[in-house]
């Protein structure tokens, strides 16, 4: 796979590859409860073309940063969310490269928009009166090739920090992990315990954010939505989703970093009560909260 050009390393995947990954993402739907249930997919054509215009219109400084660590891209059914990365190794366990998985079902219908809102929208019970809306396109950008290329943005954020010593190796945790300041991004917003959990630094840490779930059962009530995103609003997260984990805040920090200042296109959330707005997110990457993530994105993509 590392001999073919990236935009051959998508579509069906070679049968270890699915064993492997159905495996894999049967065990973590289990310890979640997540009740999907994985299996290998051939993709339509014309989505396996949105999958490639997608890759072949990120930035150069991107697209630099793929070839030796992306073995590939591939489908399937029931993943329990809208993609998952893992890592392959060999028998030694020396890791070979990143391998990306995205779910078919959640992406045959969904524009940019409409994604990004249903994805947000994950964490929260229904209400009736509050709703929220994200927008990552302008129209004529509110395609499905966008909502995928925002997506591999984050799934590709995962394959770069893995083995980068951005932070500690997540299939190796909890063992062999140091201390925080020996990680280059872990320290801007997470610290690690006594116990090697990894946990969001004091000041970063918000009413609501240990129950935030995406794609699981809703732990927050509608009610939350308010309170959860004016507080993340003081944090140095960009988004709600990168408050969940270390991992996740930097395929967050990636993803929006690239979407909004080198593609210049919107990442916005809004909550609406009955149609009027309570509250809309800032402009992270302009605020001063993003400082030191902006410093470290810009030396990543600098050095590609």
């Amino acid at each position: 796979m590392l001999a073919t050009p990236v935009l051959e390393r998508i579509g069906t995947a070679p049968a270890v590859l699915v064993d492997e990954l159905v495996g894999y993402v049967a065990m973590v739907n289990a310890a979640t409860g997540n009740p999907a249930v994985t299996t290998a997919a051939r993709a339509p054509t014309d989505l396996l073309d949105d999958i490639r215009l997608a890759v072949a219109g990120m930035p150069a400084a991107v697209a630099a940063l793929l070839p030796d660590a992306l073995l590939g891209v591939h489908l399937a059914h029931g993943l329990g969310s809208s993609a998952i990365t893992d890592v392959v190794a060999d028998r030694h366990g020396n890791t070979l490269g990143a391998v990306v998985a995205l779910d078919i079902d959640a992406l045959l219908t969904r524009c940019a928009n409409a994604w990004a809102t249903w994805k947000e929208s994950s964490p929260f019970l229904p209400t009736g009166s509050l709703t929220l809306e994200v927008r990552i396109a302008e129209p004529a950008d509110d395609t499905r090739a966008g909502a995928i290329q925002f997506l591999l943005l984050h799934e590709f954020g995962h394959v770069l920090s893995a083995g980068s010593g951005f932070l500690p190796d997540w299939w190796r945790m909890p063992d062999g992990v140091r201390v925080a300041n020996d990680y280059d991004f872990l320290p801007l917003a997470w610290d690690i315990d006594g116990d090697n959990r990894i946990l969001p630094r004091r000041e970063e840490d918000f009413a609501g954010r240990d129950r935030v779930r995406y794609y699981g059962e809703p732990q927050l009530d509608g009610v939350d939505m308010l309170p959860v995103y004016e507080s993340l609003q003081q944090s140095s997260f960009p988004t709600l989703y990168a408050s969940t984990n270390a991992y996740d805040d930097f395929a967050e920090s990636f993803a929006t970093y690239v979407h909004c200042v080198l593609l210049r296109r919107p990442w916005r959330a809004r909550i609406l009560r009955d149609g009027a707005v309570q509250h809309a997110t800032d402009d992270f990457w302009s605020s001063g909260r993003s400082a030191p993530k902006r410093a470290f994105m810009e030396r990543l993509l600098a050095a590609a």
